[in-house]
């Protein structure tokens, strides 16, 4: 067994979560680039657990040395470990002007400038429902997308909770015919109304829980549904299945939110033959760090563990996921309206409720 499988296993075993050898080599790739722990989570692309239990494991083996303001630095005999290995520092080659979204908000500068002095004004996030909302250019980068693929204009766009406020951004865009927000979040859904009405705009947010059935009234009714789900399995099957009941048939589009910290590419894997294998849809885009998070204030309390380097706060803004759409063929199959319990925020996979 050589080093990386060694490594892999070891943390594999106190993780739960399978780790591979091309894991542990892209952890010590990003640790060569950058010394901040949140950085190295959202450079590697791998679940949070398994960094931190890395790093962790690195610092106990005498690799990794933490500075008094929480940097992560390799000592000698890490970087020669590093070099035995064959390991180089991870390369950047995403384009600086769209972040690798493929789209630009600039083109939308004043739906921007409008969208930032209204949700300046919104709720905070509250851990109860898992909340934690996009940067504006990522709101405002998703109106961009959705047009670009024709989702949006003269459309009636479904958005299945709504922390990032995307529903108002498409009501200022003028694009949609009509917007409809179902929330669980009353602070959410009475901010989203009342902007609606004071800028008059085709938007309306109503009280629901998707594991509730989804209302008769909506069921086949939109062109178009955005969610940013819960990523157990079970709460991303329920979310996502009541967004394609709301779509009218063929051609219609689904956009949601997946990320590397919370998600396993074996997570991924199952949840794409959910879609294609059961549901039947196409996948047509996945866009790698397409949405940005800012960081919420209960992130540090809220962790399962306390290595010592997870008690300094983020410098960045590292908490990231990849932009799914997703395309009907016809009929949906393997959809049933009835309510269904299901575990929303915890699993082995998860950041935080530890």
């Amino acid at each position: 067994m050589d080093l990386k499988e060694e490594i892999a296993r070891e943390v594999e075993e106190e993780t739960g979560i399978p780790v591979s050898e091309r894991d542990i080599e892209g952890i010590i790739s990003s640790l060569l680039v950058t010394s901040h722990f949140w950085e190295v989570v959202q450079r590697s692309r791998l679940p949070f657990n398994v960094v931190a239990a890395s790093v962790d494991l690195f610092h106990r083996r005498g690799w990794v040395k933490m500075e008094g303001d929480g940097s992560l630095t390799f000592t000698a005999a890490g970087k020669d470990m590093a070099v035995r290995e064959g390991i180089e520092p991870e390369k950047d080659f995403v384009c600086p002007g769209c972040l690798g979204r493929g789209v630009s908000w600039q083109d939308l500068e004043g739906l921007y400038r409008r969208f930032v002095e209204i949700a300046g004004r919104r709720p905070e996030p509250i851990k109860e429902y898992d909340q934690g909302f996009v940067t504006a250019e990522t709101t405002v980068s998703r109106i961009a997308l959705m047009a670009d693929r024709g989702d949006l204009a003269g459309k009636r766009l479904l958005v299945l909770g709504d922390d990032d406020l995307v529903s108002l951004a498409a009501g200022l865009s003028g694009m949609p015919e009509e917007v409809v927000v179902l929330e669980i979040d009353d602070r959410l859904i009475d901010f989203i109304n009342e902007v609606a009405e004071e800028n008059r705009l085709p938007v309306k947010a109503r009280r629901y829980d998707f594991r509730q059935k989804l209302p008769e009234e909506y069921v086949g009714s939109f062109h178009t549904f955005t969610t940013d789900p819960p990523e157990t399995l079970e709460a991303l099957e329920v979310c996502l299945g009541r967004g394609l009941l709301s779509l009218r048939g063929e051609g219609c589009a689904g956009y949601f939110g997946l990320t590397h910290a919370e998600s396993s590419l074996r997570k991924w894997n199952e949840l794409q033959q959910l879609l294609v294998g059961k549901f039947k849809v196409t996948i047509t885009d996945i866009i790698e760090d397409f949405n940005h998070y800012v960081n919420w204030d209960y992130l540090l309390p809220s962790l399962k563990k306390t290595f010592p380097f997870l008690k300094f706060p983020p410098r960045i803004n590292w908490y990231r996921s990849a932009m799914y759409r997703i395309q009907t063929l016809g009929q949906v199959e393997g959809l049933r309206n009835e309510a269904a319990e299901c575990e929303l925020y915890v699993d082995k996979e998860a950041l935080i409720y530890g």
